[in-house]
C-alpha cells in the first residue's frame, strides 16, 4: 500500500540546481511523480556553464575542484554514466607559488600511511621545519573535539599552537577554497570536518576536476537522468509563491497554479526566505573569477597552482584541465582563470585585471598582455555558516535550503548533493505517512 501510495503523490521542486537534481533523481527513482521548477533558462543553478562569444567557448562561472572525500558526487555521477568527466590526482598534489620561494609542492608520498605521510611532507616544504610535524600530529588529534559553536578557525589554530607558516602556506588555502572564508571567520567545527574527512586515507586526500565544462560534465548527464526517469523539467519558469492548504501544497508559478502533495525548497537561504516572504538577514561571501585567454602561452606547470600572498588564491589552466590540445588548432587560446575567494570588493573592474595579470606574468616569468578578460563575480556565491534560525515551514514543504550550521559541511557541490538527497529521504517519509 504504501509503495502504491507514494507512487500516486505528485511533488514539486523548487530550484533546478544540483540539489534539486538530486533530490528530484531520488524520489522519482521511487516511483514519484516529480515537477522540477527553474527560474533560469537552463538548469544547473551555480554549477551551469555560460556561452563565451569571443572564444566561442562554454565557460564555467569559476573552476570546482573535487575532493576524493566526496562520496555521495562521486557516486551521483557514477550513476548518471558521468564519471570519466573528472580527472583524479594519483596522490595529493597542492602546487603553491610566492614571490620569494618560487614554486614547491605539498605533496605526500603515496607508499606511507597518510598520518606519517603528511607531516613529512610540510616539512619537506621550503621554510618549514621539524615545529610542522608536531603541530599536524597535535592539529590530527583535535580534530574530533572541536565544538559545533561559533569559534573561528583563527583562534582555533593559534591555541593549538599551529605556526604562522603553517596557516599561510596549508591551512589558509585550503580554507579560503573549500570554506570561501578567511580563517579569522571561518567556522572551525566545520572546517574540522573538512579536513577529518577529506584527509582520512590517501584515497580521500586527493584532489580532482572536470575536464569538461560543468554543463556538459555534471548537469547534462544528472538532466538526462532525471528525464529518463520520468522528471517533468520546467525551465524559465519562476516560482511566485508556495503555501500549504487543507493538506496540500498550492504553487503559484510563471505558468500558472499547480497543487501537489508536497514541495521540496531547494534553493540558497535567501532565494527561499524571499520565496517564503521572510526578511531574516543572511550572510553571503563573494567569488570573483578573473578569466583571461591568452595566444602562444605556455602551460602553467600544474593545472592549478595555488597563490601565497597574491591576491589572486588560485591559478587554473582551464586549457589544460579540459585536456585540448591547443598544437592542433592555432585559433584556440589559453583559458587560465584566477580566483579570489571571499572577494571583499575593495579592488575590481580594470585594476584587479591589471593586478591579477601582473601576478600571473610574474608567476610564470612570461609577460603576455590577455587577448581577452572576463570578470565573473558572483556576489552571493555561497551562504555563510552561521547559526541560521530553523524557521518552521508549512506541512508539505520539505527545506532543502543551503544554510549551512557550525559543523556542517560548507556549500560545495557535495553538501548539495547531500541536501538533495537528505530532502528526498524526509519527502519519501512524508508522503508514507
Amino acid at each position: 500500500m504504501q509503495a502504491k501510495k507514494t507512487a500516486n503523490s505528485r511533488v514539486s521542486i523548487i530550484g533546478g540546481g544540483l540539489c534539486g537534481l538530486t533530490a528530484a533523481i531520488r524520489l522519482a527513482r521511487r516511483g514519484v511523480q516529480i515537477e522540477l521548477f527553474e527560474a533560469a533558462p537552463a538548469l544547473g543553478g551555480r554549477t551551469r556553464s555560460f556561452f563565451e562569444p569571443h572564444v566561442q567557448q562554454q565557460v564555467d562561472n569559476g573552476p570546482h575542484l573535487l575532493s576524493g572525500a566526496y562520496e555521495h558526487t562521486i557516486a551521483l555521477l557514477d550513476e548518471a554514466g558521468a564519471s570519466e568527466n573528472i580527472h583524479w590526482q594519483d596522490t595529493l598534489r597542492l602546487a603553491l607559488w610566492d614571490e620569494s620561494r618560487g614554486y614547491f609542492d605539498l605533496r605526500p608520498a603515496s607508499l606511507l600511511p597518510l598520518a606519517l605521510a603528511l607531516p613529512l611532507a610540510c616539512y619537506a616544504m621550503p621554510e618549514h621545519g621539524f615545529s610542522d610535524i608536531t603541530a599536524i600530529l597535535k592539529l590530527a588529534r583535535q580534530l574530533k573535539q572541536v565544538a559545533h559553536d561559533k569559534t573561528c578557525v583563527k583562534p582555533w589554530l593559534e591555541n593549538m599552537g599551529i605556526n604562522q607558516a603553517m596557516q599561510r602556506d596549508m591551512l589558509e588555502p585550503l580554507c579560503l577554497g573549500i570554506m570561501n572564508e578567511p580563517l579569522e571567520t571561518a567556522n572551525a567545527a566545520s572546517f574540522a570536518r573538512v579536513l577529518r574527512e577529506a584527509f582520512a586515507n590517501h584515497k580521500h586526500a586527493r584532489l580532482g576536476w572536470f575536464t569538461r565544462p560543468l554543463s556538459e560534465a555534471l548537469i547534462e548527464p544528472l538532466a538526462a537522468l532525471a528525464l529518463q526517469l520520468g522528471v517533468n523539467v520546467h525551465t524559465g519558469c519562476r516560482v511566485r509563491s508556495v503555501q500549504s492548504d487543507a493538506g496540500r501544497v498550492v504553487m503559484d508559478a510563471a505558468k500558472g497554479k499547480h497543487t501537489f502533495d508536497a514541495a521540496i525548497i531547494a534553493l540558497p537561504l535567501r532565494a527561499a526566505w524571499k520565496l517564503l516572504g521572510s526578511d531574516e538577514p543572511v550572510h553571503t561571501r563573494r567569488i570573483s573569477n578573473i578569466h583571461m585567454w591568452f595566444r602562444d602561452m605556455p602551460a602553467l606547470v600544474y593545472p592549478f597552482i595555488g597563490g601565497i600572498g597574491t591576491t589572486g588564491q588560485w591559478f587554473f589552466d582551464i586549457s589544460s584541465q579540459m585536456q585540448r590540445d591547443l598544437r592542433k588548432n592555432s585559433d584556440t587560446l589559453r583559458h587560465i582563470c584566477c580566483v579570489i575567494s571571499a572577494d571583499d570588493g575593495q579592488l575590481h573592474g580594470q585594476p584587479l585585471q591589471e593586478k591579477i595579470i601582473s601576478e600571473l606574468a610574474r608567476m610564470t616569468g612570461i609577460a603576455r598582455t590577455p587577448e581577452f578578460v572576463r570578470t565573473v563575480s558572483e556576489h552571493h556565491a555561497t551562504t555563510c555558516i552561521a547559526a541560521h534560525p530553523n524557521q518552521a515551514l508549512q506541512t508539505g514543504l520539505i527545506n532543502a535550503f543551503e544554510a549551512p550550521q557550525a559543523g556542517e559541511l560548507p556549500a560545495t557541490i557535495e553538501s548539495a548533493v547531500q541536501r538533495g538527497q537528505e530532502a528526498a529521504n524526509r519527502c519519501y517519509i512524508y508522503l508514507s505517512r
